[in-house]
C-alpha cells in the first residue's frame, strides 16, 4: 500500500512540476516568444478565450514545413480540413530579421505567370464560396484560370468577411493570409503587415495544437498585460487550472490515508480477536465447550 502510495505521489509531484517548469520558462525566456500569441488578430471572439482557438495569451505547438500539412481555407472548405476553429492551416510566416514573425491563416494560393504577367488558382475552381475578379475596364469574371484586377470574396471564413485586393501588385507566387478575428476585414498584404504572397520558403513553421491561458504570464510580466483586456478570462482560467492541480494531490492524499487507516483498524481489530481468549462455558466436565454453544449461549443473553 505505501508502495502504491509513493507512486501516486510521485506521478503528480512529476506533473506539477513539469507544468511549473514550461510556466516559469515559458514567462521568462525569450527564446518562446514566437510560439506565445501576443495579439488577439486570431481570437473568434473578441473578448474572450476559447479552447481550440488561437488567443491572446496562448502558447502553441509548432511543427517545420517539411511534416505538415499546409492547406488555404478555400481549399479545406473542399476537403474538409481544418483547425483552431475554421478550414484551413494556420501558418507562421517571417516578415525579414527586424519584424516579429506572424501567426495568420492561409486563405488561397495564386499562381503567377511571369511570361504573360497573370495570375491563376485552381483552388478556386471547385470553392462553393462567392467570389470574382473586376477586370481594369471593368468586366466581372469568374475564371480561375485568368485572374487580373481586383479579387473579391464575399462571407469569407467562419466571420463572414467581404474583402478584396488588388492582384496587381504581386510578382510571385504565395497565399493571402489574413487573421480570423472580426475586426481583420483585409489580407495581410492589403494591412501593411506584408506586401507580398506568402510563399512556402517564407513560412516559418505551422501550429499544430495550442495550449490555452500558459502565456499570459510572459504578457503579464514582459509585456505589462498589453491585450490582456481582450481574454479576461484567461488569468483565471490559469489559476484555477494550477490550484486544480493541487487540489487533486490533496484528494488522492486524503483518500490515500483514510484506505491506510481502514487498513490499519482490521489489522489491528484481526490481532485483538487473535490474542483475547474466547468465552469459556462449563459443560459440567471442567473443559471447554464448543464454540458454537457460546455463541448460542450470548444470543440467548442478548435476548
Amino acid at each position: 500500500m505505501h508502495s502504491r502510495r509513493k507512486i501516486v505521489y510521485a506521478v503528480i509531484l512529476a506533473a506539477i512540476a513539469v507544468i511549473g517548469g514550461v510556466i516559469a520558462y515559458v514567462a521568462v525566456s525569450d527564446k518562446v516568444s514566437f510560439s506565445v500569441v501576443m495579439s488577439q488578430s486570431m481570437q473568434h471572439d473578441q473578448y474572450r478565450s476559447s479552447l481550440g482557438i488561437i488567443d491572446t495569451g496562448d502558447v502553441v505547438l509548432v511543427k517545420d514545413v517539411e511534416h505538415s500539412r499546409i492547406e488555404s481555407f478555400v481549399m479545406g472548405t473542399q476537403t474538409g480540413y481544418s483547425t483552431f476553429g475554421d478550414y484551413g492551416s494556420v501558418i507562421i510566416y517571417d516578415r525579414g530579421s527586424s519584424k516579429n514573425p506572424v501567426i495568420h491563416r492561409a486563405i488561397l494560393w495564386v499562381d503567377y505567370d511571369a511570361s504573360s504577367g497573370t495570375w491563376s488558382s485552381e483552388e478556386l475552381k471547385g470553392y462553393k464560396g462567392q467570389w470574382h475578379c473586376t477586370t481594369s475596364d471593368g468586366r466581372t469574371t469568374h475564371d480561375w484560370s485568368d485572374l487580373s484586377g481586383t479579387l473579391h470574396f464575399d462571407g469569407l471564413t467562419q466571420s463572414q468577411k467581404n474583402v478584396e485586393i488588388s492582384l496587381s501588385k504581386f510578382t510571385s507566387s504565395g497565399f493571402l493570409t489574413m487573421g480570423d478575428n472580426v475586426a481583420n476585414t483585409t489580407f495581410d498584404q492589403n494591412a501593411g503587415i506584408t506586401d507580398h504572397l506568402i510563399s512556402l520558403d517564407n513560412i516559418n513553421s505551422v501550429p499544430f495544437q495550442e495550449i490555452p491561458w500558459l502565456g499570459t504570464l510572459k504578457i503579464y510580466f514582459k509585456n505589462g498585460g498589453a491585450n490582456l483586456n481582450h481574454v479576461p478570462n484567461s488569468m483565471p482560467s490559469l489559476v484555477m487550472f494550477i490550484a486544480l492541480l493541487f487540489g487533486i494531490l490533496f484528494l488522492v492524499d486524503m483518500l490515500t490515508l483514510r484506505r491506510s487507516s481502514r487498513e490499519l483498524e482490521e489489522e489491528l481489530g484481526t490481532i485483538i480477536k487473535e490474542r483475547v481468549p474466547h468465552p469459556i462455558i462449563s459443560t459440567g466436565t471442567g473443559k471447554r465447550g464448543p464454540r458454537h454453544i457460546s455463541v448460542v449461549c450470548l444470543v440467548f443473553f442478548f435476548l
